[in-house]
């Protein structure tokens, strides 16, 4: 929910924003404003708007229902539009009815105004299966048939496994929990499942893996769930990794906040819906990244509780639960 402190200031700055955009501004007093997200901090904030209503000078029926996205926090414009390209590019790639359509963009406002999709996250759809109210199987194989799909249609060559990059991120979150210039919650059991990273990358080290275009964030929020399957929101630029990258990120996300079980029905699902043949070829490389990803989102949790908020403390003990899944501990 939307502070209602702040809430009224968030959607004057929002509303904004949105008038930058020449073919939206003639709308705007037409439109209902509904503001979806809102994160501030000491640079700006990052806000989702949904806008509805008629469309100005159309036959009656005429309807606009569009989200804008924007960032007023100086982010880069370059990165900006880098993003925006990886969003087209995947668009492209997808189609409308997996990638939203982007109308309008604003560079210099790092805004983008994107056809409003009528579906919820993969991780509230996640929450609703916990009441009864959705299936859990059913959320995570449509989540596994859009990244196979995604995956499938921009495959690129077949690479060998050279895990430097990715064992120095290692190290660096190794380092920095045993001089304290990070403290991790746990940190004696982070340190002993760190030094554990070398041996898996390095049986990993020169085998081959299957490379793809990445989403860059892919977690739970930036799937959403709809009647047809599932759309793919908030791309990175385009880039070619190995596709064990997304598989990472995604399930760490899902066992760090639902079911530490890899082996579960909802799991399995997943794969299911993501491709045998896919997942067998990211095997190799995912037996070193999900691990390493484990201990970034490790790391992320502040080491005292009362410094946690209520999510950083159930994330932790599902995170504890599933390391004991990916380690030998």
């Amino acid at each position: 929910m939307i502070d209602e402190m702040h809430s009224q200031d968030a959607l004057h700055e929002a509303l904004e924003v949105a008038a930058h955009h020449d073919w939206l501004r003639p709308h705007l007093p037409q439109l209902r404003p509904v503001l979806l997200a809102d994160r501030k901090n000491d640079k700006g904030r990052r806000f989702v708007l949904r806008l509805t209503g008629a469309a100005q000078g159309t036959e009656p029926g005429g309807a606009i229902d569009v989200v804008v996205k924007g960032d007023t926090t100086g982010a880069d414009i370059a990165g900006f539009v880098r993003d925006v390209e990886g969003h087209r590019h995947a668009l492209d790639i997808l189609g409308p009815e997996a990638v939203p359509d982007i109308l309008s963009v604003h560079p210099d406002t790092r805004s983008l105004v994107l056809h409003h999709i009528p579906g919820r996250s993969a991780h509230q759809m996640l929450e609703l299966a916990d009441l009864g109210l959705a299936d859990r199987c059913e959320v995570l194989a449509a989540c596994g048939t859009w990244l196979g799909r995604f995956h499938r249609k921009t495959l690129g060559e077949t690479r060998l496994i050279k895990p430097d990059a990715m064992l120095r991120w290692a190290e660096t979150m190794r380092t920095q929990a045993e001089n304290r210039s990070v403290d991790v919650p746990r940190r004696d059991l982070f340190l002993a499942c760190a030094a554990q990273i070398p041996d898996m990358a390095e049986k990993a080290r020169g085998q081959e893996t299957l490379t793809a275009a990445t989403h860059g964030d892919l977690h739970l929020r930036n799937l959403l769930i709809t009647d047809q399957g599932a759309v793919g929101i908030d791309f990175g630029p385009v880039c070619q990794v190995a596709t064990a990258h997304d598989l990472g990120k995604f399930l760490v996300r899902y066992h760090g906040w639902f079911d530490p079980d890899p082996s579960s029905a909802p799991v399995q699902a997943f794969w299911a819906g993501y491709g045998a043949d896919l997942a067998k070829a990211a095997r190799p490389a995912l037996e070193y990244i999900l691990p390493i990803q484990v201990l970034g989102d490790w790391s992320d949790i502040p080491k005292r509780r009362e410094d946690r908020r209520e999510g950083q403390q159930h994330r932790l003990q599902q995170i504890l639960k599933f390391a004991e899944q990916v380690f030998a501990l």
